[in-house]
């Protein structure tokens, strides 16, 4: 797209050159619909890979028989609020690129399995399934592929929609063409929505949406009538060791009776909302490995609920060498002892303490420049610790890992202004209209697209040393008693302000001064974290790391959105660990690091010897 542009450029430079009065109107706008119809596909692309992930929440809502509370509309769509705390965001349907009809239809196990274009959806010639682990009608929930909610893209050589599978490391081309080589819409698939055809909320028993193949589901709504009976960090499936028991808090509401059905040699005990689940011991002579706990509750006015929870009897696991300790940013786990940051008079005793107000520009981490020692010591815990590194200076903008709980969904353009006036009023979104110097992405450089991995409270980090930046030393991770450790593993993920910036493009807002070239993903893009280990806690900035491993934020079309699990075992024992990116060509310019060099993580835990 690019050589496109620049020899459209050459193109008007010479007409300019050879005749002033040559009418450019008609080549300009030809040049503003090729960007719009670009514009137009990304959208088409973004809104699908949504509209994918909200049928999964739907689904899975189905088959825990769990209720709707909430219908939220808005000029975008709307969200549906489930009883269960899950939310599905529908995008408007409109007519839009041709595109494949991506469903789920209901298969004799009970369960529901993806489909494309009416036909099944497979991989090694397995169906791939789109709810949870769920064993209705004597499934042992084994058919099929495991759940997943599978992507989609638009190939930028062939123009045809393709998916994947497996988190966008394979696609497959689904024949579908978006656009023709003119430019010109493809022909062979319907036009317009690719999942969604209407959302009916007119029932007041029922929310009734319509997929676009005509496959309709109903949604029963909660009213104070309706028993609710929420299983509180119920895991997709609950592996419970032979012979042993397990407990889940539950939040009950309108029960006036309830009957639970297990699996055959299971036991379920219901307490003072206490959920108890006993797996069979191996020698009984006969029972069910694995099966669904299936919770009938009934109301006072005799509406009725079922509340399915999946089991899997396992058998022990192996005392391991080691125990983890975690490092949580959760005030409950703050086991440090009380301290002071002198440059701002600010006493620290929670980690709470240690957010920052406003994420730009805040007294804890753009205070005086020459004196901001912003330090962090998870003392008696995993003995992490750390400080803002001196780059010529210690403020934020020089590198560092800050304490936030800064969170919201959305990252695009129009997202912006409602997560500022969130954070820093309507007054001064208001006041300061139209001016990107006041209401740039920076303002949110410590938010995430969602909540914290565990808890409220989690920890950004900024920092990137390449060949332009004035960096000298990279954020860093230290263990405060100088003992080499195995961090084991962190949870992380993408920041807004990264998001931002991915998808749109670098662009001229005031505080963007990354000054690259970059204008959105592309299928060979991609971004990573390197973290590199130490074995000596005073290591220099130019010293070599004795290990080295990473993880990938972009790959290609495939980017970071939620959490992940970023496994550092293998970095060895270490006595700290530094943090920096790698990127793809196009991710540069000649200032270096175009994409501004955040992430965020979570929940480090750490390996003590017992």
């Amino acid at each position: 797209m690019r050589n496109l542009f620049v020899i459209l450029s050459l193109t008007l430079v010479g007409l300019s050159l050879t005749s002033c009065e040559y009418d450019d109107t008609d080549l300009w706008n030809d040049l503003n619909g090729i960007k719009e119809r670009v514009t137009a596909l990304e959208e088409d692309v973004k809104k699908a890979n949504s509209d994918i992930v909200a049928l999964q929440t739907i689904v899975n809502a189905l088959q825990k028989n769990v209720y709707v509370t909430a219908v939220d509309t808005n000029a975008d769509g709307c969200t549906i609020t489930f009883s269960d705390g899950q939310t599905a965001t529908i995008s408007n349907g409109k007519d839009g690129t041709n595109a494949p009809v991506i469903s789920v239809k209901q298969d004799t196990d009970g369960n529901y399995y993806w489909t494309i274009d009416g036909e099944w959806l497979l991989v090694d010639g397995e169906k791939v399934r789109a709810n949870g682990r769920d064993g209705a009608n004597g499934s042992n929930g084994e058919a099929g592929k495991d759940a997943i909610a599978p992507q989609v893209r638009i190939n930028n050589t062939t123009k045809e929609w393709e998916i994947s599978t497996d988190g966008g490391l394979t696609w497959i081309s689904t024949g579908v063409v978006a656009e023709g080589k003119d430019g010109a819409a493809g022909s062979n698939s319907a036009s317009g929505d690719t999942i969604f055809k209407s959302i009916d909320t007119s029932n007041p028993d029922y929310v009734i949406i319509t997929l676009s193949d005509g496959t309709t589901f109903h949604l029963a709504r909660y009213d104070e009538n309706c028993p609710k009976f929420i299983i509180a960090d119920a895991p997709e499936v609950a592996e419970v060791e032979y012979g042993k028991s397990v407990e889940f808090v539950v939040t009950a509401e309108c029960v006036a009776d309830y009957i639970i059905n297990t699996p055959h040699g299971w036991k379920v005990t219901y307490v003072e909302n206490l959920l108890t689940v006993i797996a069979p011991t191996k020698d009984l002579c006969c029972y069910e490995h694995e099966g669904t706990i299936a919770i009938t509750v009934v109301s006072a006015a005799g509406k009725i609920a079922i509340v399915k929870l999946p089991v899997i009897a396992v058998d022990p696991k192996p005392e391991l060498p080691y125990e983890l300790r975690v490092l949580t940013f959760e005030d409950a786990d703050a086991k440090f002892e009380p301290y002071t940051l002198d440059y701002a008079g600010v006493d620290i005793a929670t980690w709470s303490d240690l957010i920052d107000h406003p994420q730009y520009g805040g007294p804890l981490t753009y205070g005086d420049y020459m004196n901001t020692m912003y330090t962090w010591w998870d003392e008696n815990n995993t003995e992490l610790m750390h400080t803002f590194p001196d780059n010529y200076a210690y403020c934020f903008w020089g590198g560092g890992h800050a304490i936030s709980n800064y969170w919201g969904a959305g990252y695009s353009d129009e997202d912006r202004d409602k997560h500022i006036a969130k954070y820093y009023g309507d007054d001064y979104v208001a006041d300061n209209a139209g001016n990107d110097q006041m209401l740039g992405w920076f303002n949110l450089q410590m938010m995430i697209p969602v909540k914290a991995h565990s808890g409220d409270n989690f920890c950004v980090h900024y920092g990137y040393k390449d060949f332009f930046s004035y960096v000298e030393n990279l954020p860093e991770l230290s263990f405060a008693d100088g003992e080499a450790r195995v961090i084991d593993h962190m949870w992380v993920t993408n920041t807004n302000y990264t998001l931002n910036q991915l998808y749109n493009g670098v662009k001229s807002e005031a505080g963007n001064t990354f000054g690259g070239n970059w204008e959105g993903l592309t299928d060979e893009a991609w971004l990573k974290i390197v973290a590199q280990g130490f074995d000596d806690v005073d290591a220099d900035a130019y010293a070599e790391p004795i290990s080295e491993v990473e993880f990938y934020l972009v790959q290609g079309m495939n980017v970071v959105t939620d959490w992940q699990k970023w496994d550092l075992s293998e970095l060895g024992a270490v006595a700290k660990v530094r943090f920096n990116f790698r990127y793809s060509d196009e991710m540069g310019g000649r200032y270096g690091f175009t994409i501004p060099g955040y992430f965020a993580y979570d929940d480090v835990a750490v390996r003590f010897d017992k």
